[in-house]
């Protein structure tokens, strides 16, 4: 079969120049589109997403002002703050955004954290004194995280979320649930003089040991969580039992939390205006402004600023994190792809607009994205209609709003977060995926109890990142042997599998005597290159034995040495090392240098040549690394450090018209010109040149030499013909778009060319062995290279 060849030319640097210039318009409008992703997809808005953003805006309006002003309130704020950074959240994002369902806004977490800060603060003199104000601290917060969050954008550090795996989220998002159901449920209960900056178990048992001084609060307390439990569970029931009328009992659980705030505020105002009453008696929201309050540039005080700083990462860390991984989970399900650096822009934009605003800090809300998700958002566009309902509300509203009483509130939040409380299956889950996982998980949810919130996401994070690291230095590994499948007609086809293989273990055998497949499942790299290829070397001393004499006395004996030499006699000595690196996709110069330096110590342990049979993928980055260490036969460019010659250089074809490819001219490395069999076919920047099969024609020389009959390409051999360009020749591929086209691209080839390769030590285009990669040239094996 004839091979392909296409020798790709990279442009040159005015090529490249002249195809920025050109391209320059284009992806200056692809990245104002990426800037406002709502270019994209407003012109094609249409009446029927119309309808269906306008239903899930008026379903989400009903959610997003008691959420709002309960939420504001656990922040240590004025209700109206929630209002406002709930509308400047939802009024910014359908601009930046990449996700239909997200509702930026106030938060249970956030809302969380922003009372710890509050909460810290009081204590100091400056906040005692008046020297500064609870709206200086919120618009100062809002304005610095939304920077931080601009800047993370700009950097497209969005990457770094990757990093926090998928437990240390759960376990933080249950252990915060948790957090604010204690921390809510003495405002539920009315109990007073409750400090909820001390941990969450302390703050637990405080209340528990308050229950006697239980407030008239907790009529409406309870009440609101008996209604609000009521609904949610018998909606669910009934949608199981008549499934036809599901979005008729969606929209009703849905409507529960307003519906309890508006019976309870309604209950307060007759109790407060009818009833013999001078003060209300038990503890509602009050007095409520119009409009937006203090709306201009904030005020920065650098004293300020220097206290607020160290909380400003933890803050930005948990929008960042909650925002994500509720932008991406909705994406998942609703099957849209959404841009990380994009959502964190929209934070930041949104918080740095909510400073003028006198809004704190916000981000998606996992609620309210949720409703809107099940309620059949199309488009970002329902941002703009609860934005004007949260607008509505705030003008037209507000006098309602005092007579809400606050224990209600609580019992609206505590109902918002407890679907984030995993239960005892979420744990097993986790142990029986791997006990690491569990460990993760657990660090978070148990720390977020003990200590402070932004605690329990570093260390779960933390964790994480060692494990990996682990997981990363300690990779798994493979001895590969072979085992001879059997179609339905007979017909036998070798695969290769691991000796530990869980069902195939009994059937697999050596691939030949004294040959090694070792097969790295991970990338090379400094983190774990000594500890796989110690394994290699160990491997081969258990399984092979030393080519050298034994030491003629003990004192001769290397303290080191354990080999057992009364039983090395019933071992081969190595011969080839078959290393499959399909599964690499990097590899850096401590790998290279380490694989160069075993694979010298296994020759000298095997007192004779070690060749290798490396199995690659297309990474250029991985072959680069190898032909630099030693491993091939290419020819190092002398004007161009770092590229290799094509080792299909041509010569005057012989009189079968076939190439011979171990010609070597170096006035043509760098074209593959006209003169070989086959007619090339040129396109811009690449050449294209058909060869014939140079395995058979090399094996039909050797068989004459040898007076033994030739084996057909194809076929498995253990005799001695010799194995020249194994790539080029391989009988089962038909195109290569390679630059070193002398490694290999399967096992099987690797496996084909070892057993025809007996006696290769002893022919001149063998693949090269160790002992000689000492003897090139520094230029042309000098590791350093590898840089360049």
């Amino acid at each position: 079969m004839p091979t392909v060849y296409l020798d790709n030319t990279p442009p040159g640097y005015k090529d490249q120049l002249r195809s920025a210039i050109r391209s320059a318009p284009r992806k200056a409008r692809s990245c104002g589109a990426d800037l406002f992703p709502i270019v994209r997809w407003l012109p094609k808005y249409n009446l029927e997403w119309l309808w269906s953003d306008l239903i899930c805006a008026i379903t989400i309006g009903t959610v997003v002002i008691p959420q709002s002003m309960a939420y504001a309130k656990m922040a240590g704020l004025p209700a109206q703050y929630g209002l406002y950074s709930s509308f400047i959240g939802v009024m910014i994002y359908p601009f930046i955004g990449t996700s239909k369902d997200i509702s930026v806004g106030t938060t249970a977490i956030s809302s969380l954290m922003m009372g710890q800060v509050m909460a810290s603060l009081e204590k100091l003199p400056q906040l005692q004194s008046g020297e500064w104000s609870q709206h200086q601290v919120a618009v100062t917060m809002a304005l610095f995280s939304g920077i931080i969050a601009l800047g993370v954008s700009v950097l497209r550090l969005g990457i770094l979320f990757n990093f926090i795996c998928q437990p240390a989220i759960v376990g933080f998002l249950a252990g915060s649930g948790l957090t604010i159901v204690i921390n809510q449920m003495y405002k539920v209960m009315g109990i007073p003089n409750i400090d909820t900056t001390e941990p969450p178990y302390l703050v637990f048992g405080k209340t528990l040991a308050a229950l006697p001084q239980t407030h008239v609060d907790a009529a409406m307390g309870l009440l609101s969580l008996v209604w609000l439990y009521g609904f949610k569970y018998g909606c669910t029931y009934l949608t199981k039992r008549y499934p036809q009328h599901r979005s008729i009992f969606f929209y009703i659980n849905v409507s529960r939390n307003v519906a309890i705030v508006v019976l309870t505020t309604f209950i307060s105002w007759l109790v407060n205006h009818f009833g013999p009453y001078e003060e209300s008696p038990f503890h509602i929201l009050g007095e409520v402004p119009a409009g937006f309050q203090m709306m201009g540039v904030p005020q920065i005080n650098t004293s300020m600023v220097s206290t607020l700083m160290s909380y400003l990462p933890s803050i930005v860390v948990l929008q960042v994190m909650e925002h994500c991984a509720l932008a991406t989970g909705l994406g998942k399900t609703s099957d849209y792809q959404i841009e990380v650096n994009q959502e964190i822009l929209s934070i930041g934009i949104a918080n740095i607009f909510g400073s003028f605003f006198s809004a704190y800090p916000a981000t998606g809300s996992f609620c309210r994205s949720a409703i809107a998700s099940k309620s059949g958002a199309r488009t970002p566009f329902y941002n703009f209609f609860v934005g004007a309902i949260v607008l509505l509300s705030l003008y037209v509203f507000t006098p309602a709003f005092q007579f809400i009483p606050l224990s209600s509130l609580s019992a609206v939040i505590v109902a918002a977060v407890t679907d984030l409380i995993v239960g005892p299956q979420v744990w097993r889950r986790f142990w029986r995926l791997h006990p690491s996982e569990l460990l993760i998980f657990a660090a978070a949810f148990i720390i977020s109890l003990f200590t402070r919130l932004d605690i329990s996401v570093y260390v779960p994070v933390g964790l994480s990142i060692i494990v990996q690291l682990y997981r990363t230095a300690r990779p798994e590994y493979a001895m590969l042997g072979r085992v001879d499948l059997h179609d339905a007609k007979g017909d036998s086809q070798p695969t290769y599998v691991s000796f530990t293989h869980p069902t195939l273990a009994h059937c697999v055998r050596p691939i030949g005597h004294g040959v090694i497949a070792f097969q790295p499942r991970d990338n090379l790299v400094f983190e774990n290159s000594l500890y796989l290829f110690g394994k290699l070397v160990e491997e081969v001393k258990n399984v092979t034995r030393s080519g050298q004499l034994p030491p003629a006395k003990k004192g001769d004996r290397n303290w080191s040495d354990t080999h057992d030499y009364a039983k090395d006699p019933e071992k081969p000595i190595l011969r080839a090392v078959i290393l499959d690196l399909s599964g690499v996709h990097q590899m850096d110069y401590t790998a290279a240098e380490e694989l160069r330096v075993r694979a010298a110590q296994l020759t000298r342990f095997a007192g004779q040549d070690v060749h290798w049979y490396i199995v690659i993928n297309d990474s250029l980055a991985v072959r680069k690394c190898l032909l630099f260490a030693g491993f091939g036969s290419q020819r190092p460019k002398k004007k161009a450090p770092g590229r290799f010659s094509s080792d299909l250089t041509p010569s005057p074809p012989p009189s079968n018209g076939c190439i011979d490819p171990e010609d070597e001219q170096e006035e043509e490395d760098d074209d593959l010109d006209t003169k070989e069999s086959g007619e090339p076919q040129k396109s811009p920047g690449e050449h294209v040149v058909v060869i014939e099969d140079v395995r058979k024609k090399q094996q039909q020389q050797h068989a004459r030499r040898m007076d033994v009959p030739a084996a057909h390409p194809g076929s498995m051999s253990t005799d001695t013909s010799s194995w020249s360009q194994p790539c080029i020749d391989c009988n089962d591929i038909s195109g290569i778009d390679d630059e070193y086209p002398y490694l290999f691209y399967s096992m099987h080839d690797a496996v084909e060319a070892v057993l025809s390769d007996t006696h290769s030590n002893t022919e001149k285009s063998a693949p090269t062995p160790m002992s000689a990669i000492g003897e090139l040239p520094n230029e042309e094996n000098d590791v350093e290279k590898v840089g360049q």
